[in-house]
């Protein structure tokens, strides 16, 4: 079998570079992900991060865990389904951590966490992710 090539650095993805996301180093099956900025075109009329900026932030920390894992079987993933719950305003800079909870064939269980510059748990999530292998060419 050969081996897994690496996902694409966080800053080649257009939508994640457009929001400002930054990736740091983790242990294998773990993520660390940084919005060191959060401008106001990111915000709601509280003003705090809106919603989606926070559920971006935890799919893609959970993706990047899941595919750091050392056995993951290929470094794309797709969202299967995601559970989120938010737990106060986000303010100012946020840090996600995702974690690989359970990694099968095909499929891997992860969690994340949202938490502002105070380290105050803003979202959670739990998500499942399908390894994804890139289609032949020619061939849908």
């Amino acid at each position: 079998m050969t081996e897994p090539t690496a996902p694409a650095p966080i800053d080649q993805i257009p939508f994640l570079r457009l929001l400002g996301l930054v990736q740091d180093d983790a242990e294998p099956g773990c993520s660390r992900l940084r919005l060191p900025q959060l401008r106001a075109e990111l915000c709601n009329l509280l003003p705090a991060a809106h919603g989606g900026v926070l559920m971006t932030l935890l799919d893609v920390a959970m993706a990047r865990a899941a595919t750091s894992h050392p056995d993951a079987p290929t470094r794309a993933v797709v969202t299967v389904e995601m559970s989120t719950r938010f737990v106060r305003p986000g303010r100012g800079p946020l840090r996600a951590e995702g974690l690989v909870l359970h990694l099968a064939a095909s499929l891997c269980t992860t969690e994340a966490h949202v938490f502002d510059a105070s380290g105050a748990r803003v979202a959670s999530a739990m998500g499942t992710f399908k390894f994804w292998r890139a289609p032949r060419r020619g061939i849908d």
